[in-house]
């Protein structure tokens, strides 16, 4: 079987963390690079991540490092409660032995875009600061894809109680989004989506228990236990796993459901700063620009993710 040549573009983090583990888990994907955004974390913390997570996997690609920042607005945010002050729970990495990419972020995205002639798949599930600097040095890159799929948008928010209408991704860096969506086709699985596939409790026992005490399942365990817990406890939105779900989307086709849809990123000094304006009524006039999100099969996707944790397990 021909495998379908991917790159992902992350800030890992924990959800992040869950969607590398899933897309190196099918057998249908070729991961060629991993691209280090600021997002959940400071850079330096998802960079190094982004390293350790290539080890502990066992993938071989490459380590890009991307952008430090958002393109104008500031960013002092981090999201520590969600995923952990290193950004993965509470696991703890060795020290990664194999260095980055002497290229940065964009321009792996591009070099191997042009390489694979239309044939690659990017997933950017953070905040979109790389792709729309690559975006801005080589303006043909959206011909050079597959497809181009975010976890980001959706039709309400999660920022914080002054802001429910903008998703943490977009809302990181909304001129970056902005920008990317008119430029590209991009296939949105939003909080909508993720929220409704989130996983249950018991499925996380579940997963866990697949995973056993086999060696290389011991950091989809230990993800699998601080999600759960983190959930219970402080209530904070660990059982859904919203980066896997744009993986799945692809893994499986009949995972996630989409319409198309004219969005619109305000990227402007207003409340809903971040927010992905979706016009449903078609009330703009403007082509649709965006294969939106609208319903999951939660069941699906659920034994996705534990049909991951056997891979694991098994390997």
């Amino acid at each position: 079987m021909k495998k379908i040549p991917i790159i992902i573009d992350c800030d890992p983090g924990v959800d992040d963390s869950y969607a590398l583990a899933l897309a190196n888990s099918h057998e249908g994907f070729e991961i060629l690079a991993i691209t280090a955004v600021e997002g959940n974390l400071p850079a330096s913390v998802t960079r190094r991540n982004a390293l350790c997570i290539r080890e502990e996997l066992g993938i071989n690609c490459r380590i890009g490092y991307g952008a430090e920042m958002p393109l104008k607005k500031e960013y002092t945010r981090g999201a520590a409660s969600v995923h952990g002050v290193s950004g993965v729970g509470t696991f703890v990495f060795d020290e990664p032995k194999l260095a980055p990419d002497e290229m940065p972020a964009w321009e792996i995205i591009y070099d191997e875009a042009v390489k694979h002639k239309g044939e690659m798949i990017l997933f950017a599930v953070g905040p979109l600061t790389n792709i729309a600097i690559c975006l801005e040095k080589h303006p043909d890159l959206p011909q050079l894809l597959k497809r181009f799929v975010i976890m980001g948008g959706g039709t309400f928010g999660n920022v914080s109680s002054t802001n429910k209408t903008a998703e943490f991704n977009i809302w990181v860096d909304p001129h970056a989004a902005k920008y990317v969506f008119e430029k590209m086709d991009v296939w949105m699985v939003g909080l909508n989506v993720t929220h409704a596939a989130a996983v249950e409790m018991t499925d996380f026992d579940e997963m866990v228990e697949i995973c056993g005490n086999a060696k290389n399942a011991r950091f989809i365990r230990e993800l699998s236990t601080f999600s759960k817990k983190n959930c219970m406890e402080t209530g904070a939105d660990n059982n859904v796993i919203h980066d896997a779900v744009a993986i799945a989307c692809v893994m499986d086709e009949t995972v996630v459901g989409f319409e198309d849809h004219y969005v619109f990123v305000e990227d402007g000094d207003c409340d809903n700063i971040g927010q992905t304006v979706i016009d449903f009524e078609k009330k703009s006039g403007k082509a649709p620009n965006c294969h939106v999100a609208m319903k999951v099969d939660q069941k699906k996707f659920v034994n996705i993710i534990k049909d991951m944790c056997r891979h694991y397990a098994q390997k």
